[in-house]
């Protein structure tokens, strides 16, 4: 299929490989959202049967899907991606993974955030496998958070929800592309953004998505996470879920406040016990160090003492050695025959 696709405001890029038991409901996420005038394209990183079936399937069912069927790339498709992003009239660009959800209000939360930003995110959320919600508190607006993010293995921001505009993506020197051995993809791309001068960027005041940590989702075989996202698809559609969803993520922003207000306790207390540790060992070193010093000054005049002694003492010598009797017994003491009698003398 052409990565040319029709003329929307929105594009939203999946990327799938092997999650054919969650797809659907991702993409169905995306399709329910309040704004409509999207262009989903589902990239195909080396997908099996059953994952192009499902996608297929979404295409069929609506006109708003595309589907490109790509042979496995030696990553995770970035080049795809970035065919998709070019060749697109779109105005503004959204991820999601194919094993998260994207709330209703995503679209049209991230839409109005670049209407004066060039790069948005959701409040990063991640949902365990017990429902509990874990928040990673985070401000792209702040400029000690986009600094931390600079660094490699430093990242908040998630592929799933992680918006821009089409002329942010033009200003980037190369775009999506394979990442360096060891290098998150996405990290990678997001770091190209934040390095750009004067990029505008904000972080939303609410989550938009719904998100397993990818750490836990490694052990999770296919059916388990079909049963999971379903349990949370289910959820979304329930009366006053959004209401309760704040409140659960408001719950979890607290508690994340009181772990790191209680981390920085132990690490203050740990800092305080290290220096009071130094002071101590300075005092206890100080009067052994000065002890010391004492010691090698009483040394030094003793050697001052000595070396004056020896230097009286060649002095005498030499006066000694300057005398009439001292040169005869020179001359005598080099004599054979008193060589001889003194070699003969008993000892």
């Amino acid at each position: 299929m052409n990565v040319e696709g029709p003329d929307r405001d929105v594009l939203v890029i999946v990327p799938t490989h092997d999650h054919a038991s969650t797809l659907g409901l991702a993409v169905r996420s995306a399709l329910e959202q309040t704004v409509t005038d999207l262009d989903v394209v589902v990239i195909g990183d080396g997908v099996g049967d059953d994952t192009r079936a499902v996608a297929h399937d979404l295409v069929a069912a609506d006109d708003r899907v595309r589907f490109l069927d790509r042979p496995k790339s030696p990553s995770r498709g970035e080049a795809t991606r970035h065919e998709v992003i070019t060749a697109s009239t779109a105005r503004i660009v959204t991820y999601l993974g194919d094993d998260d959800l994207l709330l209703a209000d995503h679209v049209a939360t991230m839409r109005a955030l670049l209407h004066d930003h060039d790069f948005a995110h959701p409040f990063p959320i991640v949902v365990d496998p017990d429902g509990t919600l874990r928040a990673y508190p985070t401000d792209l607006g702040d400029p000690r958070c986009v600094a931390w993010h600079l660094h490699p293995g430093h990242n908040t921001v998630s592929l799933t929800g992680a918006a821009h505009t089409a002329e942010l993506y033009r200003r980037v020197p190369q775009g999506w592309q394979a990442p360096p051995p060891g290098r998150w993809p996405d990290h990678f791309m997001w770091e190209q953004f934040f390095r750009l001068p004067d990029v505008r960027m904000a972080t939303a005041p609410r989550a938009t998505t719904v998100k397993p940590p990818a750490a836990i989702r490694l052990g999770i075989d296919a059916d388990e996470r079909r049963t999971s996202l379903e349990g949370w698809w289910d959820r979304m559609h329930e009366p006053g879920f959004r209401e309760q969803w704040d409140l659960e993520v408001a719950d979890a922003v607290r508690r994340s406040a009181i772990e790191t207000f209680m981390d920085q306790q132990v690490l203050r207390e740990q800092v305080q016990a290290l220096s009071d540790g130094v002071v101590e060992l300075r005092e206890v070193t100080g009067g052994r160090i000065a002890h010391l010093e004492a010691i090698e000054r009483e040394l030094g005049a003793d050697i001052d003492r000595l070396r004056a002694e020896l230097g009286a003492a060649r002095s005498e010598v030499e006066l000694m050695r300057a005398t009439r009797t001292w040169r005869l017994h020179d001359r005598l003491a080099g004599l054979p025959v008193l060589r001889r009698m003194l070699a003969r003398r008993p000892a």
